[in-house]
């Protein structure tokens, strides 16, 4: 299932290495995401890691000003028990997300 949501991005890390033979490339946003509230014991926001794509995403917005509002293409994915959302895309929607001066 695909949907698309604007998210504010706050951070990025990318890895690309290999561990006991297994090579791992990966690029992961942390977006703000707010707590849930309905109990009364959380107020505010938090951040929630999701996957984007290999680690050559990482270099598309490394040069941005964070945190940004992005446009994002994401997908709903399962192993079959668990599922987890990650993102196909990202458009940075504003214009703070270019650094400032030369």
């Amino acid at each position: 299932m695909q949907f698309q949501a604007q998210l504010k991005i706050i951070g990025a890390k990318r890895f690309r290495d290999t561990v006991d033979g297994t090579l791992y490339d990966n690029t992961k946003l942390f977006v703000e995401v707010s707590l849930n509230d309905n109990n009364g014991n959380a107020v505010g926001s938090a951040s929630s890691e999701m996957q984007w794509g290999t680690s050559e995403n990482f270099a598309k917005i490394s040069s941005l000003q964070f945190p940004f509002m992005a446009q994002c293409q994401m997908e709903m994915v399962t192993n079959g028990k668990t599922n987890k959302t990650v993102i196909t895309d990202l458009r940075p929607v504003t214009a703070a997300a270019q650094k400032t001066g030369a």
